[in-house]
């Protein structure tokens, strides 16, 4: 911790001021990829299997924004979850480095990645205290780097996903796994939304990224780290454009890869590279084509909201049919964080601390009073699948099983996020 604090101290000296009206953006990124030998998050079928190695790097992207009356961080990462009590740490020790805790955590929900084990590798000095220490470094170091900076958003295609739960004309769901032939499935939100920060110079800083797709690519066989597609997307978008390209996961509970869990002798990680690249191309075309404009303001709403469980989990008979991790898990976190950030008048993200099912993403966007908002998942918690209750009526994988929270859960969670957009836009007046 003295070499953190040494560097906290060095980079608040550096960071500059901000001057009010002004949007200023910094980046950071730490790599925190793990040593081989834990478990790997994602997979029963993995069993008690653990890491062998490493095929691709796992990294942790920091973005700090500023106003000159506020300032926020968000945190994008090669990992599976970003739970609770990491936010809630990391919040705290960016806190006491630079005096604001308006941090925020998204995961890519990769299933090559490790599980948050607290004595791995040893006891005394486990990873999970290293990620901390790293994140919170990436945020410092992104903050002593804030430079004024200039906006570009645009939406392009991306056909790569599919629908993996099938409805049948009889109303029962079967799952749908795999499909390499590419049939039109739906609901599908085959948008990616580019959000693009560049210097006053035209120099690019950071490029977003957010589409709705599960990164399992690879399968439970594959054992070494991997950031999944993302990662070779955002690689490509490195080397293509320059900056730091970061990934915000979408609405993706439903959606999977055309090539699911690819086994290892049928090219996985070809297939994985070529998925990556494939929708990395699009966001390059995107961002090549971006006009920008200047932001003088940011506004943020978070809003915590109780969220209760779909089953009565006072009945024993109940509580032992419930799967251990995701009760342990639901009865830790407790509540659902709901963040909106609006960045200048037209640009906003959404986030919720979930697996949501694509038709949330899509109504969000739909009905946002903003013209541009990013539905981002996985964030600030770990609350397990919410599907819409059309979904938990007809059954299948995270609908009716593998899903702890009450039924209607994500359309009130979205609804809440609706309304936070409107008065932080100023379209919902609050007096008459």
């Amino acid at each position: 911790m003295r070499q953190l604090a040494t560097l906290v101290g060095v980079l608040v000296l550096l960071a500059p001021g901000l001057a009010a009206g002004q949007l200023q953006v910094g980046v950071a990124k730490a790599d925190v990829t793990p040593p081989p030998g834990v478990r790997m998050y994602g997979y029963g079928a993995r069993g008690q299997n653990v890491s062998t190695g490493i095929h691709d790097p796992l990294y942790a992207k920091a973005i700090v924004l500023g106003d000159g009356e506020r300032t926020v961080a968000w945190v994008t990462m090669d990992l599976g979850y970003a739970d609770k009590p990491l936010t809630r740490d990391i919040r705290a020790a960016v806190s006491a480095a630079l005096g604001f805790d308006d941090v925020f955590l998204t995961s890519s929900h990769t299933h090559s990645g490790p599980s948050f084990v607290s004595d791995f590798p040893t006891t005394a000095d486990p990873w999970v205290e290293e990620l901390r220490r790293k994140i919170t470094a990436a945020v410092v170091e992104a903050h002593g780097a804030l430079q004024p900076a200039r906006l570009g958003v645009d939406w392009g295609r991306v056909d790569l996903g599919h629908n993996r739960r099938r409805v049948r004309a009889d109303g029962t769901v079967e799952m749908f796994w795999e499909n390499r032939d590419a049939v039109p499935t739906s609901p599908v939100d085959k948008s990616v939304a580019v959000v693009a920060f560049d210097t006053l110079d035209g120099d690019p800083i950071a490029t977003l990224i957010n589409l709705a797709i599960h990164p399992v690519v690879l399968g439970p066989e594959n054992l070494e780290y991997s950031a999944d597609y993302p990662g070779a997307m955002m690689a490509l978008v490195e080397r293509q454009i320059g900056g730091q390209a970061m990934f915000l996961q979408g609405a993706a509970g439903d959606i999977n890869p055309f090539w699911d869990k690819t086994p290892l002798d049928e090219g996985a990680y070809d297939q994985m590279r070529r998925m990556g690249e494939t929708a990395g191309g699009e966001v390059v075309r995107l961002r090549r084509e971006l006009t920008f404009t200047d932001v003088d303001a940011i506004a943020l709403g978070v809003e915590l909201v109780p969220v209760g469980p779909r089953w009565d989990l006072d009945d024993p008979q109940i509580r032992t049919g419930v799967r251990r991790d995701y009760l342990e898990r639901f009865e830790r976190e407790g509540e659902a964080e709901v963040v909106t950030l609006l960045i200048g008048p037209d640009l906003a993200l959404a986030s919720f601390p979930g697996e949501f099912f694509v038709e949330h993403g899509l109504r969000l966007k739909r009905e946002s009073l903003v013209a541009n908002t990013l539905f981002v998942g996985y964030s600030n918690g770990h609350l397990g699948y919410f599907p819409t209750i059309k979904a938990a009526g007809q059954g299948g994988y995270g609908a009716d099983s593998s899903t702890i929270v009450e039924v209607g859960a994500g359309e009130r969670l979205v609804n809440r996020a609706l309304v936070s957009l409107g008065y932080l836009s100023g379209r919902l007046r609050r007096t008459p």
